[in-house]
């Protein structure tokens, strides 16, 4: 008897692999990029932790990339099928001729903040001041022309604008004097609060239209391959819901996804992306596109005649929307 039984488990047992074999086969397997360890980026990490991709059918191998020109690089050469970056890397390889479309979005403005030294408590006293930021052309650059600009300083003029390098090398320069002003995300926001630093200008309370953070695919993916990419999207809108949502679990993968245990630092990330930033609804932004464009135009004359709708694909974001998707996810 005793035999039979074990005989039976052992049957139970392969039959119980057998199915979870097929049911892993199932899953469908692709490969993307992400260009920053970065929390505008984080709800990729959440769907693959949280088991959301696998509810969705997916399988996919999440690889980081330093900056949003490898990612794209892999891309196209098929490395990848799919890559979240700034939307500017769309608009710039579909202008050169490359079929590139924005299909969702996770940030449609800007999302820094201008802090200053202690002794400028108003964005007027920065006049005849130096501002740091990443490097010319780039998101921050633009972020602090437009910003100023809109509280009514002139960027060429009244500022001198200067070329420094990543967050720490700007924060640097903040605390050693060489520039009044720089641009920074949070946690960094916690820390300058702290060091006496000021907030001169909330650029995600200005909510200047801005393509920043977008999932990139290629037209012939999306031919080959329209069911795994509305599975992706599908899987990245549940994803922000829970990153909006959970906040306990969410703050436990952030803490291991940026490599800090810094309670009041993770808080104030999750205030600012999750609950201030994060959209509900993945829709690109064809206003911020049109801010990338503006941008272009002097230097490429196939952006000033070039118009949003052309750099995206808003169909499985709208396809969600038309089902109710979002209302039942957010459903109060």
């Amino acid at each position: 008897m005793r035999y039979v039984n074990g005989k039976r488990l052992i049957l139970i047992l392969a039959l119980l692999l057998s199915l979870g074999s097929h049911a892993n086969a199932q899953l469908r397997k692709l490969n993307i990029a992400y260009t920053a360890t970065s929390p505008y980026q984080a709800a990729l990490i959440i769907a693959q932790q949280t088991g959301i991709f696998k509810k969705h059918g997916l399988d996919p191998t999440l690889i980081l990339t330093a900056g949003g020109s490898l990612g794209f690089q892999a891309m196209m050469g098929g490395d990848v099928a799919m890559v979240m970056a700034d939307g500017s890397a769309a608009v710039n390889s579909n202008l050169a001729g490359a079929d590139v479309v924005i299909i969702a979005s996770l940030l449609n403005t800007f999302p820094y903040s201008l802090i200053s030294v202690p002794e400028i408590k108003k964005v007027d006293q920065l006049v005849g001041g130096k501002v740091a930021i990443s490097r010319f052309g780039s998101a921050t650059d633009m972020s602090v022309r437009m910003s100023l600009a809109k509280v009514g300083l002139n960027p060429d003029k009244d500022v001198t604008i200067l070329q420094i390098g990543t967050q720490t090398q700007r924060f640097a320069a903040l605390q050693s004097k060489n520039v009044q002003a720089t641009i920074i995300t949070p946690p960094f926001t916690l820390t300058a609060r702290k060091l006496g630093y000021n907030t001169l200008i909330d650029m995600a309370q200005l909510n200047i239209p801005f393509e920043l953070t977008a999932l990139l695919t290629r037209k012939s993916f999306i031919k080959a391959q329209r069911d795994t990419v509305a599975s992706v999207v599908a899987a990245l809108a549940d994803a922000v819901h829970y990153y909006k949502r959970e906040k306990e679990p969410t703050i436990k993968i952030l803490s291991k996804y940026l490599q800090t245990t810094d309670r009041e630092a993770l808080e104030e990330t999750y205030k600012e992306i999750a609950l201030k930033v994060l959209p509900e609804k993945l829709y690109p932004t064809l206003p911020g596109i049109q801010t990338i464009l503006d941008e272009m135009a002097p230097r490429n004359p196939k952006a000033k005649n070039s118009k949003p709708e052309d750099f995206v694909d808003m169909s499985f974001v709208k396809k969600l929307d038309d089902e109710g998707y979002f209302e039942r996810l957010y459903k109060r």
